[in-house]
């Protein structure tokens, strides 16, 4: 009878414990798309390219406006030992 019953019970954890195996099998890469680039919207604009996101979702091209690059002047500045304390000067 106690053979009986530790039999069943290692049988209906086994049921809760079944392993899961899945199989997937993709064909062929993702589908083509047909991209129209719409008019520059103005100068220094330029295209970035569409692409597949990691999802493989496509995400469409966009034109990306002009960098704005600011030029900040340098000043370069001496430093010079003078009566025991440093001084700064401008070359």
């Amino acid at each position: 009878m106690k053979k009986t019953v530790a039999v069943m019970m290692l049988l209906a954890g086994g049921l809760f414990a079944a392993p899961r195996v899945t199989v997937g099998i993709g064909f062929g890469g993702p589908a083509p798309v047909a991209v129209v680039r719409p008019v520059c919207p103005g100068p220094g604009y330029f295209w970035v390219d569409g692409y597949y996101a990691p999802n493989r979702v496509w995400v469409r091209g966009y034109w990306a406006p002009p960098a704005v690059v600011r030029v900040v002047p340098r000043y370069e500045h001496a430093r010079v030992f003078v009566d025991h304390r440093f001084e700064h000067f401008r070359r």
